[in-house]
């Protein structure tokens, strides 16, 4: 009943099984239902995750410049597998989820299944504090949608996962402890490029 379709942006349309709104031209639809997973597009924190990925998605990017490179994708955190999904929709290769929740993953597979982008991603149970120092891949553009805390205390383990010249989406941070999360990654040697504030 709550559940109706998101367009992010003219890239990307989120909606329910049962929805009959047609996407756009070259817009780009990812099917799913509400279940146990956390991630429908509706939480402001997936919102913005989703908006980040269509923006910097390879498939628009190519249509205003033929070189761009492909990006890789890590999601860590994937709960339902909504932005690893999307990512595959738009472009993105060599694309990764993660989550500590075996139900989670097991969910992100189906939907992943659902959409018919499995063989797309690599969905896997793993541990944000047990990653690697030295990880044999790094990724373009990384998703970690995770508790603030969360974000600190491993912020190297994540950072080393990125690619030089890559961009890191942080979410789920409440306001108030917004400043020390950033501090904390700027002492990392990142930048702040973008935030955006919705609710607490």
């Amino acid at each position: 009943q709550h559940f109706k379709p998101i367009k992010i942006g003219n890239s990307l349309l989120v909606k329910p099984g049962w929805s009959k709104m047609p996407p756009r031209k070259n817009q780009a639809v990812v099917v799913l239902n509400p279940g146990l997973s956390f991630g429908t597009g509706q939480h402001p924190t997936t919102a913005f995750c989703l908006r980040k990925i269509a923006a910097m998605a390879p498939d628009f990017q190519k249509r205003h410049s033929p070189r761009v490179a492909t990006k890789s994708f890590l999601d860590i955190g994937t709960g339902s597998g909504i932005l690893a999904i999307a990512a595959a929709k738009l472009g993105y290769k060599k694309i990764r989820a993660i989550d500590f929740d075996s139900q989670a993953v097991h969910a992100a597979r189906a939907n992943a299944r659902m959409n018919r982008v499995s063989r797309k991603i690599k969905i896997v149970r793993g541990d944000v504090t047990k990653f690697s120092a030295n990880p044999k891949q790094q990724f373009d553009l990384i998703c970690t949608n995770l508790i603030s805390d969360l974000l600190i205390a491993e912020r190297k383990r994540i950072f080393n996962q990125l690619r030089c010249g890559g961009t890191l989406v942080l979410a789920g941070i409440l306001r108030m402890e917004f400043p020390k999360v950033q501090m904390a990654f700027e002492k990392l040697g990142l930048k702040l490029v973008s935030a955006k504030r919705e609710k607490e």
